[in-house]
């Protein structure tokens, strides 16, 4: 398991991953520190990482024939982690939800009412409306300053900075770690 899924899990106190994790997930199914680097060359990863953060729904309902697009969506979505603006990260977002008809409905449970894309839809069509939809709303609401890749190359997992001080700038332990012992290194051969 991935570092950063398994720091995912550390933090999460038992919650099913959000979409917006789904997000992140998505896109570091492209690992470069990864072997193989690219871990959607079938489905079967992707399926194991939505069981384990709760999220079996969506992985079970994936078929093969959705491979090729699921990898598309993962670069559009990557895209808008690289966006320079809110209004380019918009101008990528609107389309996305456009094509997937990502219409908000009222979902009223027992204890709650919330507002949610793709109801009812399963696999892929969940992904395609929910994924952008979800960082669409994390753009409104706090921007682009928080989309973040890591800054341990060659790695360039994607990550959501929750810190305080809007300082995160590693995907998990791991890369900040190696990060800190190159910086250790580099500093005992100047002495």
């Amino acid at each position: 398991m991935a570092d950063y899924v398994r720091d995912w899990l550390e933090r999460r106190d038992g919650e099913p991953a959000s979409d917006l994790d789904l997000v992140v997930l998505l896109l570091n199914s492209l690992d470069l520190l990864a072997d193989p680097p690219d871990r959607l060359a079938d489905l079967t990863w992707f399926r194991g990482v939505a069981a384990e953060v709760g999220r079996d729904d969506i992985g079970s309902a994936l078929g093969p024939g959705d491979l090729v697009r699921l990898r598309n969506l993962r670069e559009s979505l990557r895209a808008v982690f690289q966006a320079k603006s809110s209004d380019e990260a918009a101008a990528m977002l609107n389309p996305m939800l456009l094509r997937a008809s990502a219409v908000p409905q009222l979902v009223v449970s027992a204890d709650s009412i919330l507002l949610q894309v793709g109801t009812g839809e399963r696999g892929l069509a969940a992904l395609t409306a929910r994924l952008p939809a979800a960082l669409a709303e994390h753009v409104a609401h706090r921007g682009i300053g928080r989309l973040g890749t890591c800054a341990a190359l060659p790695c360039q997992c994607a990550f959501i900075d929750h810190t305080r001080a809007r300082t995160r700038r590693f995907c998990c332990t791991a890369c900040n770690d190696r990060a800190a012992a190159r910086l250790y290194r580099q500093r005992k051969r100047k002495v």
